[in-house]
């Protein structure tokens, strides 16, 4: 099942990069993301349902957030759940899906590091070998963005920014996530800030000629929303505690190479050679950092490894 997704959000990138010739980036983004709050309260409430018949008691649909972590939630939703999914899409519109793939898979690189300057993450031999290995990747793709027959500077630039919000959401939601569940923080995230952007999104959304999308597009929106990005959060968390973390970052690393050859296979998309050499990197090293250190790490880093994963995946797929 686990595959099927993975498949799913590589195809996400390239259905992006098709539905973005039908409409603007903003009003793409915030309809596919409304889509996957919907698909993902739906399998919220379904689970509950299940819950309440299984103990025969009451049972909190969600948790009673305390009133000192408000402002914490919500700086997390403006950060997670409308300005980076928003950068996100602007910086694809810019680029090619699967080039954007690349740069979203550079999140553990940044994410391990900024935990090791802010003393929140420890990291071993083998996290420091994927570091360098992540800044090989990094140097190589922005170089490839950087020529004149590429031009993809300016939404390499954007995407890195989200990336970095991504970023500090994923270590600002880490408390909030060890006390309250992190299915249902992403679920009250993902509410508050797909309700801002959408504040946001509303001129452009008014402005879309909803029946003459061509099916591809309505694929992009409903698919990948409520499928990719709402019901394939449900099935990464399950797959945590089915498979645990080392099998499932697995899975999230390829996601880059999958987007790379839907998008060969589908759109006829050639990836430039520097590409496939700072995929090869980036990958590698997020492998090192995530498994490889993270089994060096022993049992009291496996938690830590499953919340990250848990929600650096889901931003990576919203985005």
């Amino acid at each position: 099942m686990l595959l099927f997704f993975t498949l799913l959000w590589g195809a996400n990138f390239i259905l992006a990069e098709v539905a973005l010739k039908e409409m603007s980036p903003i009003s793409f983004s915030v309809s596919r993301f409304a889509m996957g709050g919907l698909a993902l309260f739906l399998v919220m409430y379904l689970q509950y349902r299940y819950e309440e018949r299984r103990t025969s008691g009451p049972v909190s649909f969600l948790p009673k957030i305390k009133r000192k972590h408000w402002p914490r939630l919500i700086l997390i939703s403006v950060i997670g759940a409308t300005l980076a999914p928003w950068l996100g899409i602007e910086g694809l519109g810019l680029t090619h899906g699967a080039r954007a793939s690349l740069w979203l898979a550079l999140g553990p690189a940044v994410s391990t590091y900024c935990g090791y300057l802010f003393r929140t993450e420890r990291m071993g031999l083998y996290g420091y070998i994927g570091i360098v290995l992540a800044v090989i990747g990094t140097v190589i793709l922005a170089w490839d963005g950087l020529r004149p027959a590429q031009g993809y500077w300016l939404g390499d630039l954007i995407l890195i920014v989200a990336l970095i919000l991504t970023v500090i959401e994923l270590h600002l939601i880490k408390p909030l996530a060890r006390q309250y569940g992190p299915v249902p923080v992403v679920a009250i995230r993902t509410a508050i800030g797909c309700s801002l952007y959408m504040m946001i999104a509303s001129p452009a959304l008014v402005e879309v000629t909803w029946l003459s999308l061509g099916p591809w597009t309505w694929i992009a929106i409903l698919a990948g929303g409520a499928i990719g990005v709402g019901v394939g959060q449900w099935a990464k968390v399950r797959a945590l505690k089915i498979l645990g973390p080392t099998q499932v970052v697995l899975y999230g690393n390829m996601v880059p190479i999958a987007a790379l050859l839907i998008a060969w296979l589908s759109i006829g998309e050639n990836p430039s050679r520097l590409e496939v050499v700072s995929a090869v990197f980036i990958i590698v090293g997020a492998i090192f950092i995530q498994v490889i250190d993270g089994k060096a790490g022993a049992s009291n880093k496996k938690k830590e490894i499953e919340e990250d994963l848990s929600f650096l995946m889901s931003t990576k797929q919203d985005n």
